[in-house]
């Protein structure tokens, strides 16, 4: 019987990086500035979640469905209480901050620096969906 080895398709990303910002998909590790970040498993699926779409502004209805895979957007400070702790993990105390609130719409992962206006300093990003 011969034995079939297959190879895979094309390379895998298996880091995410966004500015300072790495995330490994392997090791579930996290590492601003090579200060390594402890990570609880909802935040490590946020964050990576956040990576993928840096510089969107996510929507706390995106947030419920895509990484609590909810059905309905229950009223619930759920993604208020997740954020914040991660946020506090990812901005340290001299580092500027990487996740940002838009007001009246959700939240935005980004390396660009936020604009005085409170606005994320997004160019021509896309919303979340």
């Amino acid at each position: 019987m011969d034995s079939c080895v297959r190879s895979p398709v094309g390379p895998r990303e298996t880091i995410l990086r966004v500015g300072s910002l790495e995330l490994d998909l392997i090791d579930r590790t996290a590492r601003r500035s090579n200060r390594p970040i402890d990570l609880l498993p909802r935040e490590f699926q946020l964050l990576k979640y956040m990576m993928q779409r840096s510089d969107q502004v996510l929507t706390h209805a995106n947030l419920i469905k895509d990484v609590w895979h909810y059905k309905f957007v229950p009223e619930t400070n759920r993604v208020n209480v997740h954020m914040g702790r991660l946020r506090s993990k990812v901005n340290g105390p001299n580092e500027a901050p990487m996740i940002r609130n838009v007001r009246g719409e959700g939240f935005v992962l980004s390396a660009a620096p936020a604009l005085p206006n409170n606005s994320p300093g997004l160019r021509g990003a896309s919303r979340g969906s």
